[in-house]
Formats: C-alpha cells, structure tokens, sequence
C-alpha cells in the first residue's frame, strides 16, 4: 500500500515539473514568435523589380491599392469614400490638373508616408512605404499624372 501511494506522489511530481517545462517551453515559443513579427512588421513586404517607373505599371499598382478610395478613375469616387466623414475626410479628384501640376515631390511624400501629418480625422491614406517600392510608387505617381491629361468618361 505504501508502495501506491509513492508510485502516485511520484507521478504527480513527476506531471507538476512536465507541465512547467512545457509552459515554459510554450513561453519562449510564444516570445520567439513575437520576436520574429515584430521584425516582419518592421521590414518592407516588396521586392524591388529593378524595373524603370512606367505609368502601364502605375495603373495596374493603383488598381489594386489605390482604387478602394480614389476610384478607378481618380476622381476619388471609390467604394470607401461613401464612409468618409463630410466635410473631415475627403479624397481629391486626381483629373484636375490644377491639382496635379508641379506637387510631384509633395505627391510622393504622400504616397510613401501617407497623410498622417493632417490632424484626425483626416487622414486616412496609409504609408504605402512597407508596401510599395521606390519605383512602384514612381510609376504610381506617373499612372497618377496621366489622370489629368484624360477626357472624362460619362
């Protein structure tokens, strides 16, 4: 009977230190996981191509980044402008050239870094400088200009 009740104080002992190595070994993997985010989130998610800038890539960028709020067509008519706050938010319409004309470096400031430096709740456009690469932001800019020069589709 003494022998039982050793083998069962043994076993438990023996399940008490198991369990805190493994929750110890579930600890570091969790901080090591964290670790390794941390350095995802902190680092850009593209590959430079290499490629020159070209407006034919800008647009198909803009398309799949751009689009959501600015519309299609610039004209800043796009599936998220109906959630805009009036009159706070607002999103320019990118085929007046009076708007595009000589702010190229003040454009890209605000592709790469996006609106942040306007006071809530205006800015809503995101840094694209995780996202996009130097040159795909240059095409983007350049896909952006050509807005301008276009005729207005009814």
């Amino acid at each position: 009977m003494k022998t039982f009740h050793i083998v069962s104080v043994l076993a438990c002992v023996m399940t008490m230190f198991a369990g805190t190595a493994a929750a110890v070994e579930m600890k570091e993997a969790k901080s090591a996981v964290k670790v390794s985010m941390a350095d995802q989130m902190a680092k850009p998610h593209y590959k430079p191509s290499g490629q020159p800038p070209s407006a034919a890539r800008g647009e198909a960028i803009f398309l799949d980044h751009c689009a959501l709020c600015h519309g299609v067509h610039g004209q800043g008519d796009g599936p998220r402008s109906a959630f805009f706050v009036p009159g706070g938010q607002y999103i320019p319409d990118m085929t007046l050239a009076a708007l595009m004309t000589g702010r190229d470096k003040e454009l890209m400031g605000s592709i790469r870094e996006g609106l942040r430096r306007l006071p809530e709740p205006a800015y809503v456009m995101p840094q694209f400088k995780y996202i996009l690469s130097d040159e795909e932001i240059q095409s983007v800019l350049a896909y952006v200009k050509t807005l301008s020069s276009r005729t207005p589709r009814k």
